[in-house]
């Protein structure tokens, strides 16, 4: 063998061992960057899988937990309220419109003058408007004696208009009063700057009359202010019946010396206010202060009835007035008792 192919043999090992540890050194780093490659990916497929997870959670048209979804049927928001619906005129033509209110209440009482001889739980024939709260309070004391189920009073007149479903946030432990222009729910001391006609008729000595009668009456019952008396537009108003007894004596007071209704059921409500409200701040009177129109307003449109939750006056001699309202009526009634799937929260 000659020294020429010895050396020839040699660079051909070393080369083949050169080309191994290279291809060594390739593979190292291939796998390598495969692995932080299935690394990374794995994150990302992890941190895409946990957003959809939250995306599904938090949808309210998809429930991934199918223990916290549960099966409910629509309510109306009173459906255990009487709605008592006052005529001031016997006005029966409009009786078919009113009962479009009926699948939203517990039951429904028509005030109409004439209409009946005596209060029952669903009429009543008073024609005297000015001190209609006593055919109130009679009625609340029926609901006290025979229907335990309901649980308030929703009181408004045939003219004006309520839309039930834009009530469901309402709390109806509390009173509700409207807050209009006219007259403007308050309590004052004195008439000075408040310009109404119903003190030129001194019905703010009635109320105040009245109010020291209470005390008399029911020394330790009620927390009164001897000064104060209240005026508001009483067309719309709600009393849980939490407060049914309270508005049933203080009636047996202010209504045998004939308090006006729009001077003695603000003035009873700031009594029944103050007796049960837990802090001066906090008190158990909702303000609606969003209703449309007030005591003697007229001319409201078919977008007034659609637009706002509650109103008065609509004129239901109006065609498209009417229409209106049953249309928006009958709308909503038609979701009652549909089931729907509700999250447990």
């Amino acid at each position: 063998m000659s020294l020429q192919s010895v050396d020839n043999g040699f660079y051909e090992t070393r080369r083949s061992f050169l080309n191994r540890k290279n291809l060594l050194k390739f593979l190292i780093v291939i796998i390598f960057l495969s692995l932080i490659y299935v690394f990374i990916f794995r994150e990302n497929l992890r941190i895409h899988i946990n957003f959809i997870s939250i995306k599904l959670e938090n949808s309210s048209l998809i429930k991934v937990n199918l223990t916290d979804v549960k099966e409910v049927k629509i309510k109306s928001p009173f459906y255990r309220t009487l709605g008592f619906i006052r005529w001031n005129a016997a006005r029966l033509e409009r009786i078919p419109v009113m009962e479009k209110y009926r699948p939203f209440f517990a039951e429904l009482h028509y005030s109409i003058p004439g209409h009946a001889t005596k209060v029952t739980y669903t009429a009543d024939g008073s024609g005297d408007s000015f001190y209609i709260y006593k055919e109130v309070s009679d009625t609340m004391e029926i609901i006290l004696k025979d229907h335990p189920m309901i649980e308030g009073l929703l009181y408004f007149h045939f003219d004006a208009w309520i839309n039930p479903f834009r009530f469901d946030n309402m709390n109806f432990n509390h009173i509700w009063f409207p807050d209009s222009a006219l007259p403007p729910f308050k309590c004052v001391t004195n008439t000075a700057g408040w310009d109404w006609w119903a003190w030129g008729n001194g019905y703010h000595n009635i109320a105040k009359q009245a109010t020291a009668n209470v005390v008399k009456n029911y020394s330790n019952r009620f927390i009164t202010d001897k000064d104060v008396f209240c005026g508001g537009w009483s067309d719309i108003y709600y009393i849980p019946r939490r407060f049914f007894r309270d508005f049933i004596d203080l009636t047996s007071v202010f209504y045998p010396i004939r308090s006006f209704h729009e001077v003695g059921i603000p003035t009873m409500v700031n009594i029944i206010d103050l007796t049960h409200r837990l802090t001066p701040s906090h008190s158990i009177v909702t303000r609606i202060a969003d209703c449309w129109g007030h005591c003697c307003a007229g001319g409201s449109s078919e977008n007034d009835i659609k637009q706002k939750r509650c109103g008065h006056r609509m004129d239901l001699a109006n065609e498209g007035i009417k229409k209106t309202l049953i249309n928006l009526l009958e709308s909503e009634a038609s979701y009652l008792n549909k089931t729907i799937s509700k999250k447990i929260k």
